[in-house]
């Protein structure tokens, strides 16, 4: 009979109370267990990266290929030496635990915040660029990292209310940086009449008189849902009538954005993942960097979709048909052309989820409001804006029935347009990136054709030569993110653990590399500028300040929302030389508008205030 091979003797140890313990193997070969070369090589890595952030803290300019001319190749080498030892004495300290894997991951990350927030050399495309390549590394070094740190992970354990707070942290740091950015913008005299003057002109119209009434807009008293028809910014009067100042526009705008975390969790709860799954998709809803950057122009009723969207999404999901038809009102009630959004969704709830009877209801209650709203803003209010689709209406057609008889007679002709553009570049790649690379594009992963639907949202930005519809920077994709973020987590329960453990890994990654490069690096960019600019800044809100109330002004553009609070404002560029106003007041630091001044000088205005190089303010003679 074969006996069994005996257990290799331990040395024993007489501890403390005088018992005798045993060392294992691994304990009294910790040193040989700390120096395989797999360790050895992720310690010299972190080791490294480590330099490179301290090098960034001296040093700013790493992108310039003088950056380390005079720096002697012994500095790098010592430091990086120095560091191996630090870390190695840590891993023998600590050698029951994967401290090398976190080391790299710790040190990466620094590294890679410095890069991404220091940069500043070219244009948006060439961050981007840099940004992707930075991205890719760091991805590699995070999945090693986490397939060794999986077993700490499994340690924390996360319930409801876990998941609560999480989301609740996350929406506030993410509402508080894009407050601050959007305060600082009107701050420092960076917000134009188009499109923030005329919604603060808006609001205070609304306060006095309760309509949406607007001069500076199309130059004369006007109603806004003339030009767009969105009674869903009534919903935030209440605030404003509370705090009635631009800055509450600008705050109220990223509270209504962060709150679309809510119906965020309960669709993922809804869908059955699990709390950690959870906490990552509420933190990147919000930190989807084009959630925030859809802010950096300003006010826009489009900050409203994501929020209403999201909740109909989820009360569909909950087969709660009247919640449902209520946030579903909300969403037309955003814009008119919201309702091309509720008719896509319409689609997918016939073709993909065979619900015919409410998803017949969706799409005629949007269709018949999307052509009530044209037809009264052609023949009442100022007319549909149809140019921005301009390239798929054919000579001799106009409107929508132009760009549906395009559609269906050359559709090889719609796959001309995707990717090109008016002129040349690479900006409809570059916003598909933008969209889908911070969700690892979960959009796309999935078996079932019908869910592809979701997606068609990106279509209407890349048909179009507007060149402002695909560039995240402005608001016009709001409604395609919520549709995104959507079809993100309804796909996810397909996925198998493993590789929905990666692929969540990599939209981390990519979230946070993105956001890092595009939203706080905005914020410092206006914090210096106010820090650099402070007085000047304050002394023209102490001009402006003194312009009596009841007067009516015409107002260069960037100081127009500074003084919009008033029944009668306009803007010089479309009011001209009219001598109706009782003030003119010029913005001189870039531009002397001396063809402005002259011609008002010859209508019998005088120089009522001239501050030099900032403002200068003219009078009606009588």
């Amino acid at each position: 009979m074969r006996q069994k091979p005996r257990k290799k003797p331990t040395a024993p140890v007489r501890g403390k109370d005088g018992a005798n313990k045993q060392i294992s193997a691994t304990d009294r070969n910790g040193w040989r267990a700390t120096q395989t070369l797999e360790r050895v090589i992720c310690r010299l890595i972190a080791s490294w990266c480590a330099f490179a952030a301290a090098l960034t803290l001296v040093r700013e300019e790493f992108w310039d290929i003088t950056f380390a001319k005079d720096i002697s190749l012994f500095l790098p080498l010592l430091v990086t030496a120095l560091v191996f030892l630090l870390l190695t004495g840590l891993s023998l300290l600590l050698r029951h635990y994967p401290t090398d894997a976190l080391f790299l991951l710790l040190f990466s990350t620094v590294c890679v915040v410095r890069w991404l927030l220091g940069y500043g050399e070219g244009d948006a495309e060439q961050k981007l660029l840099f940004c992707l390549g930075v991205t890719v590394v760091y991805a590699l070094f995070v999945l090693y990292a986490m397939k060794q740190l999986l077993p700490l992970l499994r340690f924390f354990r996360a319930g409801g209310r876990t998941v609560w707070i999480c989301a609740g942290i996350g929406a506030l740091a993410a509402f508080a940086i894009l407050s601050a950015i959007s305060c600082l913008r009107y701050k420092t005299f960076a917000t134009p009449n188009f499109d923030f003057g005329i919604f603060t002109n808006m609001f205070h119209h609304m306060r006095t008189t309760g309509l949406p009434l607007v001069t500076c807009e199309r130059d004369a008293l006007l109603s806004h849902f003339a030009v767009h028809i969105s009674p869903i910014y009534y919903l935030l009067l209440p605030l404003y009538l509370i705090f009635p100042s631009p800055l509450t526009l600008q705050i109220g705008q990223a509270a209504v954005l962060m709150l679309g975390v809510i119906p965020v969790v309960l669709l993922a709860r809804h869908y059955r993942l699990s709390p950690r799954v959870q906490i990552l998709l509420a933190l990147l809803y919000c930190f989807y960097p084009v959630l925030s950057t859809g802010c950096f122009y300003d006010l826009h009723e489009n900050c409203f979709l994501p929020l209403c969207l999201l909740w109909t999404f989820y009360f569909f999901e909950k087969e709660k048909l009247i919640p449902m038809y209520i946030a579903a009102i909300c969403v037309l009630a955003v814009k008119e052309d919201a309702a091309i959004y509720l008719l896509i969704f319409a689609a997918y709830m016939i073709l993909g989820r065979k619900k015919y009877l409410h998803g017949g209801v969706i799409a005629l209650l949007s269709a018949v409001y999307f052509l009530l709203a044209t037809h009264l803003i052609n023949t009442v209010g100022d007319g549909v804006l149809n140019n921005r689709f301009g390239n798929l209406i054919a000579p001799g057609e106009e409107g929508l029935g132009g760009i549906l008889q395009l559609a269906l007679t050359n559709p090889g002709y719609l796959l001309t347009q995707l990717f090109t553009e008016k002129e040349s570049g690479w900006g409809k790649i570059a916003y598909l990136l933008q969209m889908l690379l911070p969700l690892a594009f979960l959009p796309l992963l999935t078996k079932k054709p019908s869910r592809w639907i979701l997606l068609s949202p990106l279509l209407i930005s890349l048909l179009s030569h507007y060149v402002y519809l695909y560039d995240v920077g402005f608001q016009y994709h709001f409604g395609t993110a919520a549709f995104l973020v959507y079809a993100a987590i309804g796909n996810l329960p397909a996925i198998r653990i493993s590789a929905r453990r990666t692929i969540l890994a990599l939209a981390a990654v990519c979230c946070l590399c993105l956001y890092l490069s595009l939203v706080p690096t905005k914020l410092a960019s206006y914090a210096e500028r106010w820090e650099r600019g402070k007085e000047t800044y304050l002394r023209m809100e102490e001009i402006l300040a003194e312009l009596p109330e009841d007067a009516s002004l015409n107002v260069s553009s960037f100081l127009l929302p500074h003084v919009a609070e008033r029944d009668e404002v306009y803007q010089v560029r479309y009011h001209g030389n009219k001598p109706d106003v009782d003030f003119v007041v010029l913005d001189v630091r870039s531009d002397a508008q001396t063809k402005v001044v002259n011609a008002y000088l010859r209508e019998g205005y005088t120089v009522y205030a001239e501050h030099k190089g900032l403002i200068l303010i003219l009078a009606r003679g009588d």
